[in-house]
């Protein structure tokens, strides 16, 4: 295996964990560790090898990060005491979560290699080729293709091979004694209802594999890969399906782990089978006495296991692409219910299988005999483990999402967990802060990995991990903010928070012989996969912390925080104040307000008009500005994957300055400026509406408050002037107003926002958001960006891919520095941008940079200047009150939303710049140039309002989608259903416009 590693590495350049579990005793475990200590050392190649109390530390501190309920429960099934395939592989599963893999590659321990001209054939050559490619880009690199055309867009989910040489299943000896009993023992594998003929092949292919064959070429079929083609000996899976749903974790038995193949092509998932054959080979322990005995109990509950299995398969096989979600991943759900409904599969019928099972081995005699008077006595139990083992299955598929998250977050190797005691200050409790229920409402409803935030601090060169802890305890007596929870009843979010005077909190230690190559960038991605568990708001410390020691000296602190207590410039004052600490200085006292302090601010007459003007400057942008930024083909869904592309580039920043030097702007305007512009220009829109998020540290009394201060600033910026200098003016005033509009009460502004898109017929994206934390105390950034002379003579334009990010936007962008390097990372829709696309947009915005740095820079010569073209939406898309939409789709959404009935949508004349009238003086938007939808409602019911709510529902996902501003209800379609004129000769039943009572 460690040969197939090293080629793995060395041809397709990936890095390999070797990952080997060992259920050896300890004097095994120790000849173990010398084997693999002595492996040479192959770049790309790194081997893990945990014993059972490695494994069992893993999991314990995974289980207790996930919050499943059942904690020891879900220990036992994941690490039980007795044999369990489905389990051991569960926790190579977990394992490549912690080490950050993609994909799983199996092999046991009773196989090897075929050998091709002196050569060993690696079945990894294939995995590695196709596994997570679109099965479409597959289909060259193949062989041949079976797939049905409907999945080419789907990723490779499996790549497999079978076995040559020994069965699978070790009855061999029973067809050489007696090929009759052979039959009826392996027919007790075989769902029940099938034909005779089918019965008899599938017996005669039963556990055989390839056969003996041995390899002469390679043979590869892009297809759905049927469960009796492969091994799982011999298998790669995605993480897209181990990470969704676990092999069940039933003990004692044989099979069970070939069920994510059965799911996978149940699922329609395309998947490769090759024929690199494992060779299969049978352990001297399974010749044993007890060996054989242990093996005809596991074999009993195999057989045992398929009336339940094949109750899941069918229902599986029937629900077909239903498996799988909008976004194509596995519904582990679904896959649970099946679970639990096997367990009602009548007993009776595995009650005869062991009548047949006895009978059999006592006709065949000799240890036969012993094997069924060792069953014997174990008959109800095994029955009762059968049903048993497919429910714990389900609560295993039911915790199975939160351990996958959770595993992200514990890193295996050497670790141990430190409690660490506080208690100083008093015990106070009062309302939340606007900024605090803002952020709550985001982490009760948003995922864990979006919301929570995450930080590195660099531990100086001598300090002690007793220093190092003593310097944390500190600074959670010194910071009411982090002792802080907040108390709520269940299904209710919070509306007070309570500090304590005493408490604990604790301190992962990762101990490692060395460190990775690139150090600071293990520890950034430790603290971003703490961030993909959930922070319990009425009992959790809100940070979570890992100490990475190498050999005993800490190195890095990493950890991930609660967004209810800390936001990014608070956590830079937690990394200030740890250094001085550690330094010897005296912290002077807190001068900044407290959450408490805040809150009480906040509740003054001055803090509520404050808020109340908030809500008036969110609602005006609301109400008349576009609903989304990228209304447009391609823009669907309300998450996207999207892939982090980071530009560092001495040239912007250079740019950057000129222009500031030459208009007197500030640096951080002038990019805001830039980057509004490219926006606005790239969807074609008339003004760039963004989410800009603001520290609101700027007065004394909260600039050093440890406090979630960060909300929204809504920022509209017209981009209609005629040059880049014009536009720069405007910018400054837009920014300040956003900015003073940014402090509000997050439950009535989204009651407005409720109110006001409901009103409007829109559905208010944020799919547009810049966030600048350049200016704020150092962060994570300042660890992983460059420094010293590389900062100072860095790339003069880099540009590079990172992980995959799903998020609630179309375009999110971060600037962590303006100099020397402008350095930003940004996300942006793939079905938007191709990676060309993106690449040329962040190259195009340096290009903008560069020609102001000189001059002035008309905005009709952007396409020219940057190279960036504006979206071409084509004929069927128009502006309608302010946004771009698409009268076909919102006909489709509505007729979707009434469950098929016929619709025909109609934009009226719009102004004649194609633009929406001025507001009218009430400060409402001019309806000129709005939608009317005409429904064929036969003798339903319907009217404008439940027109109009069933459309609001199905508006998430679809930013191209504006509600009409009338709904006119006939009774049957005009024959010439796609003319207009043609629905305004039919008789009205019913119209309005949906928002109130005015029905005629």
């Amino acid at each position: 295996m460690a040969e197939e590693a090293a080629y793995g590495a060395r041809t397709f350049g990936v890095e390999v964990r070797l990952l080997v579990l060992d259920s050896s005793d300890a004097a095994v475990v120790a000849e173990h560790r010398e084997v693999i200590a002595s492996l040479p050392t192959v770049p790309g190649v790194v081997a893990h090898h945990f014993d059972e109390d490695e494994q069992r530390a893993f999991l314990r501190e995974v289980i207790a990060r996930s919050g499943v309920p059942a904690p020891d429960r879900v220990l036992d099934l994941m690490l039980p005491d007795r044999v369990s395939y489905g389990a051991c592989t569960n926790r190579a599963f977990l394992l490549a979560e912690a080490l950050g893999c993609v994909s799983v590659h199996r092999r046991d321990s009773d196989s090897r290699y075929q050998y091709l001209d002196g050569e060993p054939v690696f079945p990894l050559h294939h995995e590695l080729t196709a596994l997570g490619l679109r099965a479409a880009d597959v289909a060259g690199l193949v062989s041949r293709s079976r797939l049905d055309p409907a999945c080419a867009d789907r990723p490779v989910a499996l790549v497999g091979g079978s076995f040559v040489g020994e069965m699978s299943v070790d009855v061999e000896e029973i067809r050489r004694l007696d090929p009759g009993i052979y039959e009826d023992v392996v027919g007790l594998s075989i769902p029940s209802g099938y034909p005779e003929i089918w019965r008899r092949n599938l017996i005669a292919e039963s556990f055989r594999g390839a056969g003996t064959a041995a390899y002469t070429g390679d043979l590869t079929t892009l297809t759905s890969v049927s469960p009796t083609r492969v091994d799982m000996c011999n298998i790669a899976l995605d993480r897209e399906v181990y990470g969704r749903v676990p092999l069940p974790p039933a003990t004692d038995t044989i099979g069970s782990d070939y069920f994510l193949i059965h799911l996978v092509q149940d699922a329609r998932l395309p998947g490769v089978l090759h024929n690199r054959h494992i060779v299969n080979f049978h352990t001297t322990e399974r010749r044993s006495d007890a060996g054989f005995l242990a093996y005809q109990r596991r074999f009993a509950k195999y057989l045992l296991s398929t009336p339940h299995f094949a109750s899941v398969y069918t229902a599986m096989q029937e629900a077909g692409d239903a498996l799988l979600d909008a976004e194509g991943h596995v519904r582990a759900s679904v896959v649970a219910a099946f679970a639990r409904d096997s367990t009602r599969v009548d007993r009776s019928e595995n009650a005869e299988r062991l009548d047949v099972l006895d009978r059999s081995y006592r006709a065949l005699g000799g240890r036969y005999v012993a094997a069924a008077d060792a069953l014997a006595p174990l008959r109800e139990q095994l029955l009762d483990e059968a049903r048993q083992d497919m429910e714990e299955f389900a609560l295993l598929t039911d915790a199975w999402e939160a351990l996958t998250r959770a595993s992200r977050a514990v890193p295996p190797g050497s670790a141990r967990t430190l409690t660490v005691p506080y208690a100083g200050g008093e015990e106070r409790r009062g309302p939340v802060t606007m900024g605090q229920a803002n952020m709550i409402r985001c982490m009760l409803r948003d995922e864990p990995e979006h919301i929570n935030i995450h930080d590195v601090w660099p531990v100086p060169e001598g300090t002690g991990t007793a220093s190092a802890i003593e310097a944390l305890r500190a600074l959670a007596i010194r910071h009411e903010a982090l002792r802080t929870t907040f108390p709520h009843a269940a299904g209710s979010a919070p509306r007070e928070q309570v500090v304590s005077a005493e408490g604990t909190f604790t301190v992962t230690v990762l101990d490692h012989e060395e460190l990775p190559d690139d150090p600071a960038g293990y520890a950034e991605s430790l603290a971003r996969g703490a961030r993909s568990e959930r922070f319990h708001l009425d009992r959790d410390f809100p940070l979570r912390i890992s100490l990475v020691a190498r050999s005993g000296a800490p190195a890095f602190v990493a950890m991930a925080a609660s967004h209810a207590v800390t936001d990014v410039g608070a956590l830079g004052i937690l990394r200030e104040e740890w250094l001085s600490l550690l330094a010897g200085e005296n912290l002077p006292p807190p001068a900044s307000l407290t959450p408490l302090g805040l809150a009480a601010e906040e509740a003054t007459p001055a803090g509520l008009r404050k808020s109340e003007a908030s809500l008036r400057h969110w609602e005006r942008i609301i109400r008349t500005g576009p609903q989304a930024m990228f209304a447009e083909p391609g823009a669907e869904g309300t998450e996207v994957r999207t892939p982090r592309l980071t530009l560092r580039s001495r040239r912007a920043a250079r740019a950057l300055a000129l222009v500031a030097e030459r208009t007197g702007g500030m640096p951080s305007t002038v990019l805001l400026t830039a980057w509004c512009a490219l926006v606005a220009h790239r969807a074609d829109q008339p003004a760039c509406v963004a989410a800009v998020p603001t520290s609101n540290r700027y007065h004394p009394r909260l600039a050093r408050s440890v406090n979630t201060l960060s909300q929204d600033a809504l920022l509209s910026l017209d981009v209609r002037v005629p040059t880049f200098d014009a536009l720069l003016k405007k910018a400054w005033g837009a920014a300040l107003n956003a900015y003073r509009h940014s402090q509000f009460d997050a439950v009535a502004l989204w009651e407005m926002i409720g109110r006001t898109t409901h009103e409007r017929g829109s559905r208010f994206a944020r799919d547009v958001v810049f966030n600048d934390v350049s200016t704020l105390p150092a962060t994570v950034v300042t660890v992983t960006s460059a420094t010293g002379q590389d900062a100072a003579t860095g790339p003069a334009l880099e540009l590079s891919w990172g992980p995959d990010q799903v998020l609630p936007t179309r375009v999110l962008t971060f600037v962590h520095a303006i100099e020397p390097l402008l350095h930003l990372s940004t996300w942006v829709d793939p079905a938007l941008f191709k990676r060309d696309e993106a690449e040329a947009f962040l190259t195009g915005l340096v290009r903008l940079l560069e020609a102001a740095a000189t001059d002035d820079v008309p905005l009709a010569a952007l396409t020219e200047v940057t190279g960036v073209r504006p979206v071409e939406r084509g004929p069927r898309w128009c502006r309608v009150d302010g946004s771009w939409t698409s009268p076909p789709l919102v006909a489709q959404a509505l007729s979707e939303a009434l469950d098929g009935l016929p619709v025909h949508v109609t934009a009226d004349a719009a102004a004649p710049d194609g633009t929406t009238p001025p507001a009218a003086p009430d400060g409402t938007a001019s309806h000129d140039g709005a939608l009317t939808a005409y429904i064929a409602a036969g003798d339903s019911p319907l009217t404008p309002a439940r027109a109009h709510t069933a459309l609001m529902d199905a508006l998430p996902g679809r930013p191209g989608v504006l509600a009409p501003r009338r709904y006119v209800i006939v009774h049957n379609p005009p024959a010439e259903a796609d003319r207009t004129s043609a629905w305004l000769r039919q008789q009205i039943l019913r119209e309005g416009t949906g928002r109130d009572r005015d029905v005629t």
